[in-house]
């Protein structure tokens, strides 16, 4: 396994993962994600994974040494040189995420089109045809990094982010798509939104919707399936 650990100010460490198989890293990042929190010293804080690298988040104060970082290096090159890698797909359910595209709720849709050179319709069934995978969470809370898009749909980011994007909206940036889970500045192209709910604050145990190596699928509904759902 092909991997660097470098340290991030003096109380984190990045492994960065050279891995070109995007299923096989991701394995190994949801893995070691999982793994981290029984197997570290009691100075673990937390993990935070990302397309290629996981951060380890700790408490120097909490270790009994001199040199906090090559005790935490050395417990992390064990645990990873051991380390049962899942299948990430394997006894996985699909989410099913469903999305009302454009019809004033997706008003970037016609600039993706035509930035393709494709319809309107051509987008959506390429963008509801696929099987996504959750890479990561981040940016804002429980919003899912996926993994997956068809390259004929890819489209820049907007030269002037807008100030608010609704809770729900689903967007595309580059080669990338993703959903936002809370109201917040963005400069996504927005394509479409969902009535689901993706994050509760509610809910402490399980805020999120969604997880890393959560496998994912979205449908078009209509207008009135849409409200009925917003409404449940």
């Amino acid at each position: 396994m092909n991997y660097t650990i470098y340290p991030l100010g003096d109380s984190a460490l990045i492994v960065d993962f050279h891995i070109a198989d995007e299923e096989r890293l991701l394995n190994i990042l949801t893995s070691l994600t999982q793994s981290l929190p029984s197997f570290m010293h009691e100075s673990f804080i937390e993990a935070v994974p990302s397309y290629n690298t996981v951060t380890v988040h700790y408490d120097p104060l909490k270790i009994k040494s001199h040199f906090p970082y090559q005790l935490m290096k050395a417990a992390l090159i064990e645990l990873i040189d051991g380390l049962k890698v899942k299948e990430s797909r394997k006894n996985r359910e699909i989410v099913t995420i469903p999305v009302l595209y454009g019809n004033g709720y997706g008003p970037d849709l016609p600039f993706v089109a035509q930035h393709n050179d494709i319809s309107v319709e051509e987008v959506i069934k390429i963008h509801t045809e696929r099987l996504y995978t959750v890479a990561f969470l981040g940016f804002s809370p429980g919003f899912p990094f996926l993994r997956g898009m068809s390259s004929s749909i890819t489209a820049p980011r907007r030269q002037s982010p807008r100030i608010k994007i609704e809770e729900g909206s689903v967007g595309i940036a580059g080669s990338q798509t993703g959903v936002y889970p809370v109201s917040s500045p963005g400069g996504w192209q927005i394509i479409g939104r969902t009535p689901l709910k993706l994050f509760n604050p509610g809910d402490p145990d399980n805020p999120a919707l969604l997880s890393q190596g959560d496998l994912l699928k979205f449908t078009s509904i209509s207008k009135e399936e849409f409200h009925r759902l917003e409404e449940s």
